[in-house]
């Protein structure tokens, strides 16, 4: 029998895989059914380039100091004074004549179901009789509106956590919408929490930075995440339904920087649509929408855009804004640009900073994290200077299991509780709001409930969305705390000033009575008198006559 001789068949069947492969490489990123499919690299991991090392960063203050001197228009050694007024860059497009949502007042009762027994409270080491931890409190209970940066790493990737930390808390003191969402990222995420699609972007992460252009390794938002297109590029975010707030926004904002002379069009539900243009600067615009808003898309039409994401919101109420950056210990901080942060803390009015961070510098049985210690003190005061006005809270590590090499089954890690304390040291000499994360999930069984009850990874490490609703219970309940007793404490004080000027009716009532008898007294002895006088006289009139 003769063998074939199949060796050009397979040259030609590899070739073929080969060219395959190689030509996914030139699909561009799109999505199906949801999901973001990213544009295929198979040589990403061969590039000799720095530009695919995660950069640690340090804390650089005096870089800090400089640039916010040099926004605020003073000298280095003054930082400390106002902000200088700039000129109004927003570009409003009105769509609507009232989109006031109003929403029933808060009251003890309402939140009282939310507090769980077991509540895991909040620790404010705030010493000032009035923290910014309890304005934020007040503002939240007293109807203002309220943003909250929620500053994490993977253990919140894709809204986990913190879509049902927003929507409790819309549902409790109003506010509608997902808040930020960035323009676009270097990798495949999902998010139930809202859509987006977009193309012809080129995207860079703070935890990459060699991956940008050096002109703008300084532009970085906490957001972590920052996207360059020219003419072509755009991006399309949808609001979902997979929460009642979600799908009813009545405003928008599109958060962008101009490189050079532009010009934007913005489509609005995929029918109104409104060309804008921008001079070339360093400075962030904003693009402020008030309409009702399902859609929203954005395409750059001339120039070189630098633009940072778009925000969905509801007039008044909570505003959570997920910033999440995946494998970033907190140090990622260190990276985003100081006047990028303050302006658009102006924009947006930050309220409360949270920091959650640590999971994965955790090691088997460690105990001494002075050194993540020193530099979580630094974060929180990067923060603070990034945003003064705000609230900082640190949230404690969670809770993290890992298998054994001598049973192969899964035991704690150890040093959860080591981590926590260091946390709670760095917040306590800082003087910020610390809660404890691992805490919170040991009352729900810690990490083996989590992997049982299908909350979280099997990897005994990463919650999931179900195991996010459970911690974000958590800590609305810690919120809700202390709003909760400075609701009691001024429901208790209009109840005393009611009784007060109750009292002071009552008193008016009687001392207007008391008058009243005593002029009708009066009138009665007047006329007694009289009544007396005319007898007397009648009597001397009728001995006259007698007379």
């Amino acid at each position: 029998m003769t063998n074939k001789d199949y060796t050009p068949r397979g040259w030609l069947l590899t070739i073929a895989v080969v060219a395959g492969v190689v030509g996914l490489g030139f699909i561009p990123s799109f999505e199906l059914f949801g999901m973001r499919i990213e544009r295929v690299d198979i040589f990403s991991s061969l590039r000799s380039s720095r530009a695919g090392v995660a950069e640690e960063y340090t804390a650089d203050f005096e870089r800090l100091e400089q640039e916010l001197a040099a926004m605020e228009g003073v000298d280095v050694e003054d930082v400390d004074a106002p902000i200088a007024a700039e000129e109004d860059v927003a570009c409003e497009w009105i769509l609507a004549d009232s989109l006031t949502v109003n929403r029933d007042a808060v009251c003890s009762d309402t939140l009282l179901p939310s507090i769980e027994e077991d509540v895991v409270a909040i620790e404010d080491f705030d010493t000032l009789d009035i923290s910014r931890f309890d304005r934020f409190i007040d503002k939240l209970v007293s109807g203002e509106e309220v943003r909250i940066a929620f500053l994490g790493d993977s253990f919140v990737e894709g809204d986990i956590l913190t879509q049902d930390l927003r929507h409790e808390l819309q549902q409790l003191f109003g506010g509608r919408g997902v808040g930020f969402v960035p323009c676009d990222i270097p990798f495949a995420t999902v998010r139930k929490s809202v859509k987006r699609s977009s193309e012809g972007w080129s995207s860079y992460s703070v935890m990459k930075p060699k991956s940008a252009p050096e002109l703008l390794r300084d532009k970085f938002f906490v957001s972590g995440y920052l996207a360059r297109g020219k003419r072509g590029a755009t991006t399309r975010w949808t609001t979902t339904t997979t929460y009642p707030t979600l799908d009813s926004c009545t405003r928008a904002r599109v958060l962008l920087m101009s490189r050079d002379s532009s010009r934007v069009e913005v489509v609005l539900n995929d029918t109104v649509r409104s060309e804008m243009s921008f001079a070339s600067d360093d400075y962030i615009r904003q693009i402020y929408i008030e309409a009702p808003v399902r859609t929203l898309k954005l395409s750059v039409l001339d120039g070189d855009v630098l633009c940072y994401g778009a925000s969905f919101e509801g007039n008044g109420g909570v505003i959570v804004d997920n910033f999440s950056v995946r494998s970033n210990n907190g140090h990622a901080i260190f990276g985003t640009g100081a006047q990028i942060n303050r302006r658009m803390d102006e924009l947006l009015g930050y309220d409360l900073v949270v920091l959650q961070y640590g999971l994965n510098i955790m090691q088997p049985g460690q105990r001494n994290f002075s050194k993540y210690g020193e530099q979580l003190r630094n974060m929180i005061a990067y923060a603070e200077r990034c945003f003064p006005d705000a609230a900082i809270m640190v949230l404690g590590v969670s809770d993290r299991w890992v298998k054994s090499d001598e049973s192969g089954e899964y035991e704690p890690i150890g040093s959860v509780d080591a981590l926590t304390s260091y946390q709670r040291a760095a917040a306590d000499s800082c003087k910020v709001a610390f809660w404890p994360t691992s805490e919170a999930m040991s009352r729900r069984g810690g990490m083996p409930a989590f992997v049982a009850n299908g909350w979280a990874a099997k990897d005994y490490t990463h919650i999931n969305f179900h195991g996010g609703r459970q911690i974000a219970k958590s800590l609305v309940s810690a919120i809700c705390q202390p709003a909760y007793e400075l609701l009691v404490e001024r429901e208790e004080q209009a109840r005393r000033e009611a009784a007060e000027l109750e009292r002071i009716r009552r008193a008016r009532e009687l001392r207007e009575a008391e008058r009243q008898r005593s002029i009708e007294a009066q009138v009665a002895a007047v006329s007694a008198i009289i009544d007396t006088l005319a007898y007397d006289i009648g009597d001397e009139d009728v001995i006259s006559e007698e007379e």
